[in-house]
């Protein structure tokens, strides 16, 4: 029998190497995509770029996507990864949300990206950066500034402030009846000059147009959120750049990489502006306390009466285990400046859009309003407890709060596999069987996420609702990391609606006002956008 020739085994040799290499390769592909891919089952967008979600999450004009996402694949969506990125979860399921918000929460620690973004904000480890015992610490003495009876004592400060709104506006259109006026800023102006006085005991002169300070701290407290926007890319990185040492080799890499790119250098300039601000008046005020004490603080903005002195003096009598380092209330000190500032403002902005648009709830409102005051002494203002008992006034802020949260989503990590259940099974896309809970696997990174006011006011006990702290919403998230300041920024929004619906009637622009993504929303007019954030509105002094 004649052998195969050498020519001929070759090619039999070189086709069964190449598919056993081939059958190899793909059970490894396949095994490799199986722990890299664990959510090819769940369905979700497909990306519109080969780098996967990142681009369609935080795309200025990514609203539309965010809300459409929740709305088409369900209150659980895979986000692929792209090429080479991993997947992440786009989480609305009420019982997966309360799992990584409060019942297994110590799994689901906020994201490297929002520490680190936060952390350089505010220059150090504030209540906004830091897990575990350190942030129980820090949370006793935030959560001891903010509780409704410390707040309500602060309606005084909030009503004077709101009253220089309503004098600022009045003379603005008191001969122009339905005079366009940018509404964004003035309540801008408001808002930092409330959480001024009564957050940290200073006054930022927000209604004085011809003040430097002002302009630039308020230039710097607008623009940094906005700007973090555009360095998406790099905000898994700046947590572990932060904590870079030896403090001038990050400083001097921080000044060379921000050069060539004017966001990331316009973002520094925005942090470079405010701590100085910060360091000034906590070192003022601590002088004050060490010379007089409290007494000494009688000609302050707030008399001595605001939070940020409260803490000053309670870290003053903890024990030396207790203590905050001075870093740490500097950095709460931003943080409540600019948690205080940024939401609270951009929300009143969208709500007079909401009112200018529906005359008959902004009367609605006034009557209410109207009815209230007319049991009180005249010129005499509704306190705390009147203000939180106006049924319709309480239903059209739970309302706003629930369909415009300023915050569209917030980032968690996943420390370890866990399985949560879930309100709405998923159903595969790949075999049709459906999951009544979800593996969720170490590394995953979740996103968490028709105007009726009525609904409010005939609400039953028994109705299902997500587990967030205020009204089972997730504007102001629940478990360890609820927003602290969740009463005072209510009270403000409230009393400041009080003041400008008594004293003034709005009317839309013609032009659609659009919000744009950002890590908060960005109001921009139709086609004006060059000229930035803003929300003009008809104002008529009444």
């Amino acid at each position: 029998m004649t052998g195969l020739s050498t020519s001929s085994i070759s090619p039999l040799l070189t086709a069964a190497f190449v598919a056993t290499f081939a059958a190899i390769a793909t059970s490894s592909f396949r095994k490799w995509m199986k722990s890299k891919k664990p959510y090819a089952y769940i369905p979700g967008p497909t990306p519109s770029t080969v780098v996967g979600y990142l681009l369609d999450l935080h795309s200025p004009d990514a609203l539309p996507w965010h809300f459409n996402v929740p709305e088409e694949y369900g209150h659980v969506a895979r986000l692929k990864g792209g090429l080479a990125g991993a997947d992440a979860l786009y989480i609305t399921d009420p019982a997966a949300l309360n799992a990584i918000l409060i019942r297994q929460q110590a799994w689901f620690p906020e994201s490297t990206e929002f520490a680190g973004l936060f952390g350089i904000i505010h220059c150090g480890d504030g209540v906004a950066s830091v897990q575990g015992l350190e942030h129980k610490k820090q949370r006793k003495y935030m959560d001891a500034l903010f509780t409704a009876n410390r707040v309500s004592k602060l309606t005084p400060m909030f009503y004077q402030v709101a009253h220089q709104l309503e004098d600022k506006l009045k003379a603005a259109v008191s001969d122009t009846p339905g005079k366009v006026v940018d509404m964004l800023d003035c309540l801008t102006r408001a808002a930092l000059e409330i959480i001024g006085t009564a957050g940290i005991g200073h006054t930022f002169n927000s209604f004085d147009d011809k003040s430097e300070a002002f302009d630039e701290f308020h230039g710097a407290i607008t623009s940094v959120l906005p700007l973090a926007s555009r360095l998406f890319l790099v905000l898994p990185f700046l947590e572990s750049w932060r904590k870079m040492k030896p403090v001038w080799l990050r400083r001097t890499l921080a000044y060379v990489g921000t050069l060539p790119w004017p966001s990331a250098r316009k973002f520094r300039a925005a942090v470079d502006a405010m701590h100085p601000v910060y360091i000034n008046l906590y070192k003022a005020r601590q002088r004050m306390l060490e010379e007089g004490g409290l007494a000494a603080l009688a000609d302050t903005a707030a008399g001595g009466k605001d939070l940020i002195t409260s803490m000053i003096q309670a870290n003053w009598d903890a024990d030396e285990a207790h203590k905050m380092s001075e870093d740490t209330v500097l950095a709460n000190m931003g943080s409540i400046v600019h948690g205080g500032q940024e939401t609270t403002s951009s929300s009143l902005a969208r709500f007079l859009t909401i009112i200018a648009e529906d005359q008959d709830l902004q009367v609605r409102l006034r009557e209410e309003l109207r009815d209230a005051k007319a049991k009180k002494a005249p010129g005499e203002d509704l306190d705390y407890t009147e203000l939180e008992k106006l049924p319709l006034l309480d239903a059209v802020v739970r309302e706003m709060m629930r369909i415009y949260s300023p915050v569209t989503f917030v980032w968690r990590q996943t420390t370890k596999d866990v399985v949560v259940p879930l309100t709405y099974p998923i159903r595969s896309i790949i075999n049709g069987e459906e999951t009544k809970e979800l593996l969720i696997h170490q590394g995953t990174a979740p996103m968490l996420r028709n105007f009726k006011p009525e609904r409010w006011l005939n609400r039953t006990q028994g109705e299902s609702k997500l587990p967030g702290a205020y009204s089972g919403m997730m504007t102001f998230l629940s478990g360890a990391k609820v927003c602290p300041g969740k009463t005072f920024a209510l009270l403000e929004m409230k009393l400041v609606l009080a003041v400008l619906l008594l004293s003034f009637s709005f009317e839309p622009i013609p032009t659609p006002i659009d919000w744009r993504m950002g890590i908060t929303l960005e109001p921009r007019v139709r086609g004006r956008e060059k000229e930035g954030v803003q929300v003009p509105v008809r104002v008529t002094a009444l």
